[in-house]
């Protein structure tokens, strides 16, 4: 028998006027950072030198580049953090992501007005690229350089070089034995947040990471094969009651996913700069048993877009529709009465600057609204805090699964590794 739906009618009142002015700090921090960085220059002049020294397929290869500022203000940009680049060799082409060595620790990196930047880039060269190589930036204009690539090094040659190294940093030779950990990343927003109003009862923590299980010799805009897609991923949100003496968790939703992701589509049209789309089955459950055990599962299909807006800002949209399979019909059989079968993601900010991204679900119940307000808090501690500063705002049902029917106003304020 279903249970009786809440009150439908909705409304979104902010529970404290200072919020409004938390929100109004953050964004005078965003204009005292983008008056601190200065306008961005004219760097139109890009020299690439070619991989000096003997290069070896299968191996990390490092190529520089000099970035010229013909402006009259500094440049600040984070554009140059890694860079696309196209390996030829005959007809064989190949398009992998090289990482810049000198980037500070937001990854950002400094051009001075009328001066120039030395950078050094590192990429995988992919095995099958001997001999006489061509390299291209895929995203700047520059000409294509020429360098040797010898054949791969057989597993123990390796050894031998190794053995010659001498004393090695803490980490490197345990990194060795972890070759896979370049497909693990961050998925879901990380982050740590307190209980506001209400109060500390409503304090909130999130966990999650993505893993690509197959992966070619390189990194690509897009896919290499067909397998490439695929992904593992594990997210966990926590409620934790921080008021209560004990501190206990009021509930918990463990959410492994298998999910196939299309990283780019060219859909041909200049607004559009990113386009793909994900899609793929989620489990979720409480993890407890009897009366207070809460599960289900989606199939769920969700297009992803980001048009730019205007000084590095970008506007992504990305609508998620699902259906339930395998619900668990003892505990939860209306969970879709409050949750709904629909969720429009948008999100609107700068990678370095402030950043909005809300979630509405729509349900028989009403609509459910999730705001996540950040802002990075590096430049403002001499580059050495790499945290965001997190407002989130909740309003509506089924944020937790153990009291999915129950209507909640909530306003948080935290810290997050990732948003």
């Amino acid at each position: 028998m279903k249970k009786p739906l809440r009150n439908v009618s909705m409304s979104y009142p902010l529970k404290s006027t200072w919020l409004m002015a938390v929100f109004f700090v953050i964004l005078a921090l965003d204009a005292v950072s983008l008056h601190l960085n200065s306008a961005r220059a004219d760097t139109s002049n890009i020299y690439i030198v070619s991989p000096q020294g003997n290069a070896v397929a299968g191996q990390p290869t490092r190529f520089t580049l000099f970035v010229q500022n013909s402006g009259t203000t500094d440049v600040i940009s984070k554009d140059y953090d890694s860079v696309m680049v196209t390996v030829g060799l005959n007809d064989q082409t190949r398009v992998v992501k090289a990482i810049c060595m000198e980037t500070a620790p937001d990854g950002t990196v400094t051009v001075a007005a009328g001066g120039f930047a030395k950078l050094t880039y590192e990429f995988e060269l992919p095995q099958d690229m001997t001999g006489t190589v061509s390299l291209t930036l895929e995203d700047f204009k520059s000409g294509p350089v020429l360098f040797a690539a010898g054949p791969p090094v057989e597993p123990q040659d390796l050894e031998e070089e190794h053995a010659n190294q001498g004393q090695l940093v803490i980490g490197e030779k345990q990194n060795e034995f972890q070759p896979f950990l370049k497909n693990l990343s961050a998925y879901e927003p990380v982050y740590f947040l307190f209980g506001v109003d209400p109060g500390l009862e409503k304090s909130k923590f999130q966990v999650s990471f993505k893993y690509k299980l197959f992966n070619g010799p390189f990194d690509s805009q897009g896919l290499n094969s067909l397998v490439d897609g695929f992904h593992l991923a594990y997210t966990q949100t926590s409620y934790w009651d921080l008021k209560s003496k004990s501190k206990p968790f009021n509930d918990s939703s463990y959410k492994p996913e298998l999910f196939y992701l299309v990283p780019k589509i060219d859909l041909e049209l200049s607004w559009i700069k990113i386009f793909g789309l994900q899609g793929g089955f989620q489990h979720e459950s409480n993890g407890k048993g009897g009366d207070d055990s809460r599960s289900t599962n989606y199939i769920y299909v969700k297009p992803i877009m980001a048009i730019p807006l205007f000084d590095e800002a970008y506007l992504t949209i990305a609508p998620k529709l699902w259906v339930y399979v395998m619900n668990e019909d003892d505990n939860n059989p209306d969970l879709a009465d409050f949750r709904g079968y629909f969720d429009l993601q948008v999100q609107a900010g700068k990678p370095m600057g402030l950043c909005l991204d809300t979630h509405t679900r729509w349900a028989e119940a009403g609509p459910s609204i999730q705001a996540d307000l950040s802002y990075p808090l590096t430049s403002f501690f001499n580059n050495g805090l790499n945290l965001y500063l997190h407002l989130q705002y909740f309003n509506g049902y089924a944020e937790r699964l153990k009291e999915y029917s129950l209507k909640e106003e909530i306003f948080r304020v935290g810290f997050s590794l990732s948003r």
